[in-house]
This record gives C-alpha cells, structure tokens and sequence, in this order.
C-alpha cells in the first residue's frame, strides 16, 4: 500500500508521521480515514494540552503570590521548587504542541487533501461504519505505537531533587523578593502622601425675614 500510494501522490518519500498508517490500511480509503481519525486524536490533544497550559499558569501565579508573604525559607524554598516543576511541565508541553502536535496535523491535512483529491476520480464505495470504527481503532494503536518509539529513542531523563536550591529555584526565589518588595514599597508611598483634606461645609445662608412695615391711621 505505502508504493502505491507514493505513486498516487506523485512523491517519492512519505513522513514518518503517515507511513504506519499507509502501513496500516488495505485500500487509498480506509487511509484515507486512517489519516482522519489520527489528525481528529491529535487536534483533540493539542487543545487538552493548551487547557492544561491555562491551568498551570494560574497555579504559578497562584504561588508566586503565596511566595511573596511566606516568612519561612524552608516554606519559600518548597513554593520555588513547585513553580520549576511546573515551568518544566510548561515547556515540555509547549514543545509538545510545537514539534509533534502541530507538525503532525500540517502533515496529515496536507496528505488528507492529497487523496481527497485523487479519490474523487474513483467511484470506490465508502467503508461501512463497522469498517470506520475498526479503522479509527486502528489509528489509535498505531500513534501510541509511534508516540512510544520516539520516546524510547529520545530516552526522557530522570534526575534528583538536588538538596540545594539550584540557579533555576534561586531565580524564582528572587522573584518573590521582587515581588514582596513592591508590595512593600507600594505601602510605604501610600504612607507618605499626605491626606487630602476634606472640603469645608459651608453652614446655609440665613435668610432675614424682612419685618411687614406697620401702617398708622391717620
């Protein structure tokens, strides 16, 4: 299947982001549905990846601010350590939707259109929907099969929470410092500027009742 469907395309090379699922499938449509249920998957976890994002961003902000106020170092040092754990899970998961998110659905949009094109000059029938579920199971199996290899060929190191603040926690720590002192700061100058004073009432004018002039009789 991979062959012809290199000769489909008019390509020489396939990405290795598609070729198990070219591998995978029996005819150019059961690729074809292949293609989008794996490009549904990783739509899918690319805005679970991007709410997950949000949620971090709250909870070390969240931490900072606790940071700011905290008297104990030990306390001041565990909140540093938490926000690098977390900035970490930040990288790794924009790298994620960078490099394999976001490049596998560029690669599985443009091979969509490519055989959407080349099927529409065939009269082949659609696969029923017992076929397009086992398809999309399918898929499922043969992306965590990929996803699984990468991983084991980048090898993800696992290092020791060091006993020692290292340059990444001391950053942190110092941004709490920053931000208490601006705190800090920002009270003292309200402490300093001088109390406005209130305006003076004006007591209501009293009116002279004028006394009605007595007329004499003559």
């Amino acid at each position: 299947m991979l062959d012809k469907i290199k000769r489909l395309l008019g390509v020489k090379d396939i990405p290795e982001e598609v070729t198990p699922l070219y591998r995978g499938a029996r005819s150019e449509r059961e690729a074809l549905a292949l293609l989008r249920e794996a490009r549904r998957r990783d739509e899918q976890r690319r805005r679970r990846s991007m709410q997950d994002l949000e949620v971090f961003a709250s909870q070390e902000e969240e931490l900072l601010e606790e940071g700011k106020g905290e008297v104990s170092e030990s306390r001041r040092l565990m909140l540093a350590r938490r926000i690098k754990e977390i900035r970490t899970k930040v990288e790794e998961l924009n790298a994620r939707i960078e490099n394999i998110y976001n490049k596998r659905i560029a690669i599985f949009n443009e091979h969509i259109g490519s055989l959407e094109t080349v099927l529409e000059l065939t009269t082949e029938e659609l696969p029923d929907k017992k076929t397009m579920e086992e398809m999309a199971i399918r898929a499922r199996e043969l992306l965590e099969n990929l996803e699984k290899s990468k991983e084991l060929a980048q090898g993800i190191a696992q290092t020791s929470e060091p006993p020692q603040p290292d340059e990444e926690e001391k950053g942190i720590l110092r941004e709490m410092e920053r931000r208490a002192d601006l705190e800090i700061e920002k009270a003292e100058i309200e402490k300093l500027e001088p109390e406005k004073p209130a305006p003076e009432k004006k007591a209501p004018e009293r009116k002279v009742e004028e006394k009605p002039e007595i007329e004499f009789e003559d």
